[in-house]
C-alpha cells in the first residue's frame, strides 16, 4: 500500500531492534498500522503534524488581528470580506518564531482594513487558503525537527505495540486487529508515546 502522511516509514519500523524476523508478507500489515498509528497521534494531540492544503473561513476580526483556529504554515491567498485578496506585504504572520502561526495581523502601516462581506455580513467572510498543520515535515528549524522526531518515535512505538499484539506478545495498551485493519484507541497508546506527545496535546 502507499503511505499517506505517515510519520514513519516501513524501513524505519523494520530497523527497530525489536524487529528481528519480520517476513515480507507482513509489509502491508505494518504499513497499515503505521498509517493508523499516525492518525492516532493526530487524534491524541488534537492536531496534525504534516502540511495539508486547506481553505478556512473566519468571521470579521474586531481589530487588526485575525485569530486562527488551526496552525498555519503558509498563506497562499488571504481574501478580505469584500472578495479582494490582501497581499502579503500588508500583514504579518504571528508568532514570528516557531514551526507555525496562529494569527494574521494587518500591519500598522498598511491602509488595508478588514472589510464586511458583500451583503454587509461579518460572519464567515474572511478566507485563508494555504498550508496548514503543526509542522511541515520537510522543515529544518530546531522546533520543527523536534516535533518531527517526536511524532516519528511516537508513531513507531504505537505501531510496534500493535504489531506485537498481532502475535500475542504482551504489551502495554490495547490495539484491536479486525477485518478492516487495526483499531488503535487512546488506551492503546503506550506510555512512551504519550510522553513524547505531551508537549503537543490540546493544540486545537
Amino acid at each position: 500500500m502507499s503511505l499517506t502522511n505517515s510519520y514513519a516509514t516501513l524501513s524505519e519500523f523494520l530497523a527497530q531492534p525489536e524487529i528481528t524476523s519480520a517476513a515480507p508478507v507482513d509489509d502491508v500489515f505494518i504499513e497499515d498500522i503505521l498509517q493508523r498509528a499516525s492518525r492516532a497521534v493526530d487524534t491524541y494531540c488534537g492536531t496534525w503534524f504534516y502540511a495539508d492544503t486547506q481553505t478556512r473561513t473566519y468571521d470579521l476580526p474586531r481589530g487588526r488581528e485575525l485569530e486562527l483556529d488551526a496552525p498555519l504554515l503558509a498563506v497562499t491567498t488571504l481574501t478580505n470580506g469584500d472578495g479582494v485578496a490582501i497581499t502579503s506585504t500588508e500583514y504579518n504572520l504571528l508568532p514570528k518564531n516557531g514551526p507555525h502561526y496562529w494569527f494574521i495581523k494587518l500591519k500598522a502601516s498598511s491602509t488595508t482594513i478588514w472589510q464586511l462581506g458583500t451583503s454587509g455580513d461579518t460572519e464567515s467572510v474572511v478566507t485563508v487558503a494555504g498550508s496548514w498543520g503543526y509542522v511541515n515535515r520537510t522543515a529544518t528549524t530546531p522546533a520543527s525537527v523536534k516535533a518531527i522526531l517526536n511524532t516519528t518515535d511516537a508513531c513507531l512505538a504505537i505501531a510496534l505495540a500493535a504489531y506485537k499484539k498481532r502475535y500475542g506478545i504482551g504489551v502495554e495498551g490495547v490495539a484491536t486487529v479486525t477485518g478492516a485493519g487495526v483499531v488503535i484507541t487512546p488506551r492503546g497508546i503506550p506510555t512512551e508515546a504519550k510522553q513524547l506527545l505531551t508537549p503537543y496535546v490540546g493544540m486545537l
